[in-house]
């Protein structure tokens, strides 16, 4: 299904406000977790994981890097289509980022909408960080949440059309009265049914979400996944052959390193839930 041109138009012209947190994923960073996680763009899906290849002691701590970041989505295309999955899958288009405090370079690369149903979309862009990130902060464990220099951040967040949003939650809210009423089990459990299908695709109870400015026509997740990826040798099994395998070039294997919250110009972003006391997280910004 192809997206109509005026809900990436809703992104553009505006100095979006990106607060990031690296650091390896858990209970007290729900935003990490909560979108469709990039995994689902490798062969056989995934769930949202720490990347296996920076090693079990990555994050291990529960120490976080905080910095902030500005982004502006551009709608011009890009000369070379891109060849990242999951961007490879869109009309990707230019990003440009903005930094005053961050002590490493960060440059944006592209950005693309994906859809995933006729209301809901997912906003994937990426930044280069050509010297990684580094802990500088007296007290974090050396190298513990690091990105190491090269690294390309992946940042993906959800998106719906707000005249679906606006249409569709009174509806999912009368459902819910419905089957608060309703006593006849079988009329319970197909309303049951209608809200289950209909809450898949609204934003989660308890949700933040902003309007992007331009248009009015979209309603962005204020929180979203910050992931990397690596390019890996797979095999997929071969039906004609009971123990064998075929072989099908590399494919791509994200791994969860952080979450973000966005706000625009002018907004105030929700604060990151970066302190879990019982696990001992300590939050690091760089800066």
């Amino acid at each position: 299904m192809l997206l109509p041109p005026f809900l990436c138009l809703s992104l553009v012209d505006t100095a979006w406000q990106l607060s990031l947190s690296i650091g390896r994923p858990s209970s007290a960073d729900p935003a990490a977790l909560l979108g469709p996680p990039l995994a689902m763009f490798t062969p056989g899906g995934g769930r949202p994981q720490p990347p296996a290849w920076l090693g079990r002691e990555w994050a291990g701590s529960g120490s976080r890097l905080s910095f902030p970041l500005t982004i502006e989505f551009f709608d011009e295309p890009l000369r070379q289509p891109m060849s990242d999955e999951p961007l490879r899958r869109t009309q990707a288009r230019r990003l440009f980022t903005r930094s005053e405090r961050l002590g490493t370079k960060a440059s944006g690369v592209a950005w693309g909408m994906l859809q995933l149903s006729s209301i809901e979309a997912l906003v994937v862009w990426c930044i280069d960080l050509p010297d990684g990130v580094c802990s500088s902060a007296e007290g974090a464990t050396a190298n513990d949440a690091d990105l190491p220099a090269g690294t390309r951040l992946y940042c993906s967040t959800q998106a719906w059309r707000s005249d679906e949003l606006q249409r569709l939650m009174p509806l999912a809210e009368r459902l819910r009265r419905e089957r608060a009423g309703e006593s006849d089990r079988g009329k319970r459990s197909a309303i049951d049914s209608r809200l289950a299908k209909l809450e898949r695709a609204l934003p989660k109870p308890g949700q933040a979400t902003l309007e992007a400015p331009a248009l009015g026509a979209v309603t962005l997740s204020a929180a979203g996944q910050l992931s990397v990826q690596r390019a890996v040798s797979g095999k997929i099994f071969n039906p004609f052959e009971n123990a064998g395998r075929l072989p099908f070039g590399s494919i791509p294997e994200f791994g969860v390193v952080g979450s973000f919250l966005l706000a625009a110009p002018g907004g105030q972003a929700a604060q990151l839930t970066s302190v879990d006391q019982e696990a001992g997280d300590v939050e690091v910004v760089v800066g």
